[in-house]
């Protein structure tokens, strides 16, 4: 299942956090969009969890450095740490929107479509989030016709 939450900018990174938390049972990839690994690390233990920051580099093991306008890169590397684990598996972006800072916002829809495409594919289950403000319409469009719950926080 996919799910979409829209919220308020200052509601994203601890409605990320709630949403990873959920799954605590469950093996999963976070991709880091809005804060980079340090940010998190001490809010989310977990040795099921491998996490993608867009934003800095990483010592630790289990996190994975890919710049943010690298959208082919993000998608192999969302795909092959999916891969990397049994069983049910998660998939928690923490801003998705944040994604039209570095790449045009056309481009991040059309990552959004595939990527998704392929959420339903792995049978992975899925959150998105996006500030309300400043997400380019055309990509807000996109992520609420794909997801199959859509909340408004």
């Amino acid at each position: 299942m996919i799910k979409l939450i829209v919220t308020k900018s200052e509601k994203v990174q601890d409605l990320f956090v709630s949403s990873v938390k959920k799954f605590s049972k469950m093996s999963g990839v976070c991709v880091l969009v809005a804060k980079p690994y340090s940010a998190v690390a001490n809010k989310l233990k977990g040795s099921r969890i491998l996490f993608i920051d867009t934003l800095s580099e990483s010592e630790e093991e289990n996190v994975i450095h890919v710049p943010p306008s690298n959208l082919t890169a993000l998608s192999i590397a969302v795909n092959q740490a999916l891969q990397s684990f049994e069983g049910k598996k998660f998939l928690v972006f923490d801003s998705f929107s944040t994604l039209t800072v570095r790449n045009p916002p056309k481009v991040v829809s059309k990552f959004a479509l595939f990527l998704l495409e392929r959420v339903r594919t792995w049978d992975v289950e899925a959150v998105i989030i996006v500030a309300k403000e400043g997400t380019d319409p055309e990509l807000l469009a996109v992520l609420k016709q794909s997801a199959d719950k859509v909340e408004e926080k």
